[in-house]
């Protein structure tokens, strides 16, 4: 039966209720985020839907609809830079940690915008909802963080006067950010601000001061507009300093549009003929790049650069890379707004050439399917000691460490087998989050011998899903990958991807495809691999729901 609106009062009475609800979901993401954002979510739900169902038999599947709209709220399809003119002064937030530097993205927990939203922004995006505006004198007397002065004081509107169509006011009054309690080293605001990482912004190398030679170049897409929704790969080719030979030593992002930019991929090229022509944006054929490139370094939300020790660095030049391809993943979630982006990257390099030559391995799963309203589902990919065996000349060095998922992604683990027997975790990475993704460094190399296996297990929740998760290029799909910077590259005589495709190894499916270039000019046979390769997928895709690949 259903039962009316609730009022202000029944929504607080409903808070303790339906804490139940999130505890029989067993969703213990949910669970952390609902403990401190309950009062919003379930004023939206019941704004959405107009009715509560609180019947006890049906608090499973409430429970599952207060996650998803959570999920909803917090996966950064709400990130809104352009909001910074609707409140005021929205451009001159300055960042409590590091003078001199703004906090763009003034409601989110980055500062640049994205991802998951601070107090402030929460308070904002309820105070859309409930009233269709942004700024109202109800959010303006509010303190969302908490630190004993309003939104309006903090943003230089104390009395309240300000309107869209007001210039700003006070801009010569202190600014401070409404969402970060401060003091942020006050024992008040420690509590508080819980989430804060002031070094999240800042990259350090002392490399790049103590070495005179070092150059800097930033490398980017010509400016090119966003496709009008969804997901897309973009790539450019670009030149390299060809005047000798160099390492780089250091590399920082450079993302011009933070509401659009997933993930940059930077490629090094060998010269081949009939290379694509420099400096044109143009739709990627494959995520992997072409066979004469491979992956030397990666940018991800929450990743602030890297600067390589002393021992290696990435060759170019004329007996290094001759070439760089960009690989830039937009995912647009703004359809009514034109949107541009030039991003790329800034590297920094020497003369001062270094001991060894570095670049990125890619190990993990790269097809799988996650079925809907479970809290864990696994799913693992394989390095084979067989691949590694046959591609590897001589032990690498593992640096450093990333692991990358989507929004469903929750922990990732990498171990090293020998000879059956794990000997080391390169990752155990419990808490992740696709909003504030990180490099590990790894203080002593981590060996990787011919032979040796790397096991990559992916765990996400999909309890915010009510349909099958499939591996994809999209946001709103998955994947499951680690890339790690490794060291000597020549030890290494394949593209630098060692992955499986179901239960299949990477080196088989090299295979396969140097078959495939062989046979191609035969119709039958070429007709007859697809069809054997269609039934295995098919396998996994129409017989049953497969949760996992771990799965018999």
């Amino acid at each position: 039966m259903e039962q009316p609106k609730a009022s202000r009062k029944q929504e607080v009475e409903m808070m303790t209720n339906t804490y139940l609800f999130i505890i029989h979901v067993g969703d213990k993401i949910c669970l952390h985020e609902f403990r401190k954002f309950r009062h919003l979510v379930i004023g939206n739900y019941i704004q959405l839907k107009g009715n509560l169902h609180i019947a006890r038999k049906e608090t499973k599947v409430v429970g599952i609809v207060i996650c998803a709209c959570l999920m909803t709220l917090f996966d950064g399809s709400c990130s809104y830079p352009s909001y910074q003119s609707f409140i005021p002064n929205g451009d001159k937030v300055p960042h409590p940690c590091h003078q001199n530097k703004l906090w763009n993205g003034v409601g989110h927990e980055l500062p640049g915008g994205g991802g998951a939203l601070n107090p402030f922004g929460i308070d904002l995006y309820q105070n859309k909802v409930n009233t269709g505006k942004i700024w109202t004198k109800s959010i303006c007397e509010a303190d969302s963080d908490g630190d004993g002065r309003t939104n309006g004081q903090e943003l230089g509107d104390p009395d309240c006067m300000w309107t869209e169509n007001t210039s700003q006011l006070f801009t010569n009054s202190t600014i401070t950010h409404p969402g970060i309690c401060e003091p942020t080293d006050s024992e008040n605001c420690r509590k508080k601000n819980k989430w804060l990482k002031c070094d999240d912004n800042n990259f350090h190398c002392p490399a790049i001061q103590e070495d005179p030679d070092v150059k800097e170049l930033t490398l980017k897409i010509p400016k090119t507009k966003v496709q009008h929704k969804g997901s897309r790969y973009v790539c450019t080719h670009l030149h390299v300093p060809l005047d000798g030979d160099y390492h780089v030593i250091a590399v920082k992002p450079h993302v011009d549009n933070r509401r659009v930019v997933h993930h940059i991929l930077l490629f090094g090229c060998d010269a081949v003929e009939n290379q694509p022509r420099v400096n044109e944006a143009r739709t990627c054929d494959s995520t992997e790049g072409p066979s004469y490139c491979r992956l030397v370094t990666f940018w991800g939300i929450g990743v602030n650069g890297e600067c390589f020790p002393d021992q290696f660095g990435i060759p170019i030049g004329n007996h290094g890379f001759t070439r760089f391809m960009l690989q830039i993943h937009w995912q647009n979630s703004e359809n009514d707004i034109v949107q541009t982006d030039s991003s790329g990257m800034t590297l920094y390099y020497t003369p001062a050439l270094r001991l060894y030559n570095a670049a990125v391995l890619t190990v993990g799963q790269s097809m799988f399917h996650l079925g809907p309203g479970q809290s864990e589902v696994k799913v693992e990919g394989n390095c084979t000691g067989r691949c590694t065996k046959r591609e590897f000349k001589g032990p690498i060095y593992i640096h450093s460490s990333a692991n990358h998922m989507h929004t469903l992604g929750r922990k990732q683990r990498v171990e090293l087998y020998r000879n059956g027997s794990l000997i080391n975790i390169i990752s155990d990475q419990d808490h992740f989050s696709f909003h504030r993704q990180h490099i590990k460094k790894h203080n002593s190399p981590i060996e990787i011998q011919p032979g040796d296996d790397l096991r990559v297990t992916c765990t996400y929740d999909t309890t915010s899903r009510n349909e099958t998760t499939s591996f994809g290029e999209g946001t709103e799909h998955e994947m499951c990958f680690a890339f790690l910077t490794f060291y000597p590259i020549e030890n290494v005589h394949s593209n630098f991807m060692c992955y499986q495709w179901l239960k299949f190894p990477h080196c088989l499916i090299r295979d396969v495809e140097n078959l495939w270039g062989n046979v191609k000019k035969n119709l039958l046979l070429k007709i007859g691999i697809k069809a054997a390769m269609n039934s295995l997928l098919n396998q996994y895709t129409n017989k049953k729901l497969i949760n996992s690949v771990l799965d018999p």
